[in-house]
């Protein structure tokens, strides 16, 4: 019997070692293939960088920057080893005194505390394994490490264990880390660094530096005791190093910069590289965006925003408290944010805890601005409490975290309540009261740093004698503030270098984080009287010139009876264009028609080209979307995108060259190797162009044949004549010649009245002091407000408007709403520019002609026009010598 039971353990031993024997076999022939230090291809970050070479995003899935091992600090390499593995060059890839230490640890706490993994098996899981926690993977953990250990180097398992790991705030590998973390690279790390990065991979958000100041210092003092215990360091070092108080930063934040350029290259690269290219292979990508610009772009547009959404009126303060304590405690926490927004760095000290931000105030800032703490500049936008309001002085007091300051009247007179019907100037307040009261807790701009009134200074002066004083607060005590709000109205810029056609700027709302899309390419809006631009061009096509005079009177169009008359006797649909001042000014100058951007002309102008004829030039100029077959497409009906309206007023300043927009230069891979080369962002509407551009090539290439047979040509001509006529005016051997410079820069001259002209709609960019070109556009209600102009460097569009459609406000024209954004930004992006005039073509003519008769200026003429003129259609007569004559374009069309 006994002998039985012997038998039958030894059995079953032998059929258990079998069984082991092949679940490992089988475990091993399903591990995967050993990599090699060259087989290693981690997910990189892929970084984006602006014309000058400066960093303005990243795109990754994981953030990590490769370090080779050699150029890793010995000091770092041994913290790892003393919080991670300190057996780590003796074992064989499984510490089994490890194991039982940590199973003995988690028994005892009853949960997992500690574990055993070395950092081969750590390796190992990381690269080849998954995440799920079975016997079997665990298995596969032990034998794929010591497979590694048979098949690579000690220091190849550091350098992959060290490139590998997670470090929190999406840091990846050490270099990462320690340019998140400390702003440094690697190399530079001090010891007391290095245990903090050595810590975390354990738990990256338990032990984080940021989040939990508490345990990664803990974390820390175990590393360093433990560097010391394995004789990496002295005792004394690491208690050294316990204590000194350590710096780290919270990640900058590089979409801030140029967010939706950024979200727009991603998509257009995904798109053509593939989304894992674009997010995990460090690729390299140089775009055209010039940061210095993109900034003043972001500026400039969000100012002239604030500017709008004032003038729309104050919607009321954010809260209001009516309780002392709620007060102090509403400052004391508004100051505590402002300071961890001012500050991107944190102390943590021996005991664990941050250190209390105290903002250091250079020498010259108390000098310069004494009132203000630190964390406050000057145009910052930040939140105070109305202390009392004074409707005698017309003053508003504030209070701010370790200041006040003043509000005058004078600079909150829009402060009404919201009504788009009353224009802003017509309904202003005249007390501080009608907006505020005590304990509203509001938006303030810091505009100065000592208060001063000019109308107080004034009441002051004309006070009678006898008098009671009028009690004031020390001016000199109380920053100048100015009610703010934050804006509804959205808007959008694009920018374009006029020579290399790369795109400077783009600015697709207010912002990224509000609203993602982006409205300089994604949103076609009506654009008023800004497309009588195009229509014009095409009108000197077909023979006007900038003399050529047009009847400004009242018109009538009469449609046949209603849709739902079958016998079409219901009433007429009737449309009556008028010009936005509702006023007509008889014969007027082609010229002086666009300048002052009037209805009634502009729609004769389409009546005689043929909406076809139009539509077709504006084609050839890049407008890709939808447009309106009827008259009302000269007066901007049809909605179109920012993007379409700058590239094709960009291309007037060309000399009707087409232009590319290029948002990115080169694509380079990890090695260098070049994968791409410039980017247009016609390639994300390619779609949309290429059906257009193709069939204008086809057509294109079938006129150049016709034109080299000058015998068939002619008969052609006489066919059709409107054809050959649009033919000759946009087709050329140079499939990039779009138009005629000649009348591109006709064209160029007239949008250059619009601004230079004491009538034009564009005066305000005369303030820019350069050469410039450009048109207004404002739609029905007030719903869009427009602006495009360039100058011979730089072409920018500017759309301001709700993206649901509403009025911007009653007299918001394009002049008022979106003219200041760009010359803000314009103004900017013209520094270090040299002065530069628009280049004449061949073909061009200058006279000094009437401005009110189009003919030559004689000694009669009260106000004489230097104008440009395509060779040969310059008038020949003088103003007093020419014949009273009846001319087409000076008859009212209605007659």
């Amino acid at each position: 019997m006994l002998k039985k039971i012997i038998l039958a353990i030894v059995a079953l031993g032998l059929l258990g070692i079998v069984a082991v024997v092949l679940i490992v076999k089988s475990i091993q022939s399903s591990l995967p293939q050993i990599i090699t230090v060259q087989d290693y291809k981690p997910l990189l970050v892929s970084e984006v960088f602006d014309r000058n070479g400066k960093t303005i995003g990243e795109f990754y899935r994981e953030r990590r920057t490769l370090l080779e091992y050699k150029d890793i600090p010995k000091n770092l390499v041994n913290a790892f080893l003393a919080a991670e593995d300190d057996q780590f060059f003796q074992h064989k890839g499984i510490n089994p005194q490890a194991i039982f230490r940590a199973a003995l640890a988690n028994l005892r706490a009853g949960r997992s505390v500690q574990g055993g993994s070395t950092i081969t098996q750590q390796v190992a899981k990381t690269l080849l394994l998954t995440d799920e926690k079975t016997l079997t993977r665990k298995l596969s953990d032990i034998l794929l490490a010591m497979e590694m250990e048979r098949n690579l180097s000690k220091e190849d398992i550091l350098y992959l264990y060290l490139n590998q790991i997670y470090f929190g705030q999406s840091a990846y590998g050490v270099e990462q880390a320690a340019q998140t973390y400390f702003r440094k690279p690697a190399k530079n790390l001090r010891i007391a660094e290095m245990a903090i990065l050595a810590g975390l991979p354990q738990a990256p958000s338990r032990y984080s530096p940021v989040r939990n100041p508490l345990r990664a210092k803990e974390r820390q003092a175990y590393t360093l005791r433990r560097m010391a215990d394995v004789g990496y360091i002295t005792k004394q070092e690491a208690e050294a190093a316990i204590k000194e108080p350590v710096k780290v930063y919270v990640r900058e934040n590089y979409e801030e910069f140029a967010p939706f350029y950024l979200e727009t290259i991603r998509q257009l690269l995904v798109s053509a590289l593939g989304e894992d290219m674009v997010l995990d292979k460090g690729l390299r990508i140089h775009t055209g965006l010039d940061l210095e610009k993109q900034r003043a772009a972001q500026d400039s547009v969000l100012a002239g925003l604030k500017a709008l959404d004032k003038r729309q009126g104050y919607r009321g303060p954010l809260k209001n408290l009516s309780d002392a304590q709620a007060i102090t405690d509403f400052l004391t926490e508004n100051q505590k944010k402002m300071i961890l927004d001012f500050t991107p760095e944190r102390i943590i000290m021996p005991d664990g805890k941050f250190a209390d931000i105290v903002p250091i105030k250079s020498d010259k800032d108390k000098k310069d601005h004494p009132l203000l703490p630190p964390y406050i500049k000057i145009n910052d936008t930040v939140q105070g409490v109305v202390e009392d309001v004074d409707d005698a002085n017309g003053l508003v007091y504030v209070q701010l975290p370790e200041s006040k300051g003043l509000i005058d009247i004078d600079t909150m007179t829009w402060a009404r309540k919201p009504d788009a019907e009353i224009r802003y100037d017509l309904a202003t307040i005249k007390k501080p009261s009608l907006a505020l009261k005590k304990g509203d807790v509001i938006l303030v701009k810091v505009a100065a740093d000592k208060f001063s009134s000019s109308r107080l200074a004034n009441l002051t002066a004309k006070k009678k004698p006898n008098t009671p004083n009028t009690i004031l607060p020390d001016f000199d005590q109380c920053l100048a503030l100015e009610l703010d709000q934050e804006p509804q109205v959205e808007g959008a810029l694009i920018s374009f270098d006029q020579q290399t056609q790369d795109i400077l700027a783009m600015v697709g709302g207010s912002s990224f984080a509000k609203s993602e899309f982006n409205r300089a390419i994604q949103a076609p809006r009506q654009t008023g009287s800004s497309f009588k631009a195009l229509v014009y061009a095409a009108a000197l096509d077909r023979g006007y010139t900038p003399a050529t005079p047009i009847m400004d009177a009242p018109i009538v169009y009469e449609e046949g009876g209603s849709a739902g008359d079958e016998e079409g006797q219901g009433d007429p649909k009737v449309w009556k264009p008028s010009n936005h001042s509702k006023s007509f000014g008889g014969d007027i100058l082609f010229r002086n028609a666009l300048v002052k951007s009037l209805n009634i002309p502009s729609v004769k102008i389409i009546e005689d080209l043929g909406v076809p004829y139009a539509m077709e030039y504006a084609k050839r100029l890049g407008i890709y979307s939808p447009l309106n077959p009827d008259f009302t497409l000269v007066l901007g009906s049809s909605s179109v995108t920012l993007y379409e309206m700058t590239k094709a007023f960009a291309e007037f300043g060309r000399l009707g060259k087409r232009i590319a927009p290029q948002l990115v230069h080169k694509v380079t891979d990890a090695n260098g190797q070049v994968l791409l080369q410039t980017v247009s962002l016609d390639k994300r509407f390619e779609k949309e162009i290429s059906a257009i551009d193709n069939d204008f090539e086809q057509k294109r290439k079938d006129y150049l044949e016709l034109a080299a047979d000058p015998a068939k040509y002619e008969e052609w001509k006489t066919k059709e004549p409107k054809t050959a006529k649009l033919n000759e005016s946009i087709y050329f051997k140079d499939p990039d010649q779009l138009i005629k410079p000649t009348t591109a820069y006709v064209m160029t001259t007239l949008l250059k009245g619009v601004v230079e002209d004491p009538n034009g709609t564009g005066g305000r960019a005369r303030a820019l002091g350069r050469e410039v070109a450009g048109k207004t556009g404002s739609t029905n209600n007030y719903y869009d407000a427009w602006f495009i102009g360039y100058t011979p460097q730089v072409a920018t569009g500017v759309w301001v408007g709700f993206d649901k459609e509403k009025s911007i406000g009653k007299g918001e024209v394009g002049g008022r709403a979106a003219l200041p954004i760009w010359v803000d930004y314009m103004k900017v992006a013209h520094e270090g520019l040299p002065q530069m005039t628009f280049p004449v073509p061949d073909g061009i003519v200058f006279a000094n002609i009437d401005s009110e008769t189009g003919k030559l200026a004689s000694a009669s003429t009260k106000k004489i026009l230097r104008q440009a003129f395509v060779e040969g259609t310059e008038p020949s007569v003088s103003a007093n010598k020419a014949e009273e004559a009846t001319d087409f374009y000076k008859q009212d069309l209605n007659e």
